[in-house]
C-alpha cells in the first residue's frame, strides 16, 4: 500500500472553529432573540430590527399569526356549542324542544314563509299591522284620481321645462 503524501501544516484541517464563526453565532442569536421579542411587543423600541424590510417582514407574521388564533378559537366555540346542542337533544330536553327546532331551520319553502311571516308578526306587532292594514284601505291621497295623478306625471316638471328651455338657446344644463 502507498503512503499519503504529507500535508503541510498551512492547509491541514483544524479541528478548532475561528473565533468570527462564534461572534456571527452569537450575532444571529442575539437577532433572533430580538426578533421575537419585536414579535411578542412590536411597539417596544429596544426591540426594533433596524431593517424596514425586517420589520415589515415580522409585522406581517405578527398579524397572520393573530388571524390565525382567533379563527381557532371561533372554530373551537363553534365545536363547543355544537358538542352541547347535540348533548341537549339527545336527553328528554332535546325531545321536548324538537318543535323549537322548526323554527330555527324551518324545513321547505312554506315552512320557511310561516316562520318568516310569524317573525314579521312579532317584530311589528298587533298596532303595526293595523295601522298598515288603515293606510292600505284609505289608499294615498296625493290625487283624487287616477286620471289626475297620470296626467300630473305627464306634464313636465319646472326643472325640465327650464333644461329644455335652455337647451334651445344653445347652453347644455347636465343633472350631475
Amino acid at each position: 500500500m502507498a503512503s499519503l503524501p504529507a500535508i503541510p501544516e498551512s492547509q491541514a484541517p483544524t479541528t478548532k472553529a475561528p473565533s468570527t464563526t462564534k461572534a456571527a453565532e452569537s450575532s444571529a442569536l442575539a437577532s433572533a432573540k430580538r426578533n421575537i421579542a419585536f414579535l411578542l411587543h412590536p411597539n417596544d423600541a429596544r426591540d426594533r430590527p433596524t431593517r424596514l424590510r425586517t420589520r415589515a417582514l415580522l409585522r406581517t407574521v405578527r398579524y397572520i399569526a393573530v388571524f390565525i388564533f382567533w379563527r381557532l378559537v371561533r372554530y373551537a366555540k363553534y365545536a363547543v356549542i355544537g358538542s352541547l346542542t347535540a348533548a341537549a337533544a339527545g336527553t328528554v330536553v332535546g325531545t321536548l324542544l324538537s318543535p323549537a327546532a322548526f323554527l330555527v331551520a324551518p324545513g321547505g319553502v312554506l315552512g320557511g314563509a310561516v316562520v318568516g311571516l310569524g317573525w314579521g308578526f312579532v317584530r311589528v306587532g298587533w298596532a303595526g299591522w293595523r295601522m298598515l292594514g288603515r293606510r292600505v284601505g284609505r289608499g294615498v291621497k296625493e290625487g283624487e284620481s287616477a286620471r289626475g295623478d297620470e296626467k300630473a306625471d305627464a306634464e313636465e316638471s319646472p326643472r325640465r321645462r327650464r333644461a329644455r328651455e335652455l337647451e334651445e338657446r344653445g347652453v347644455r344644463e347636465d343633472p350631475w
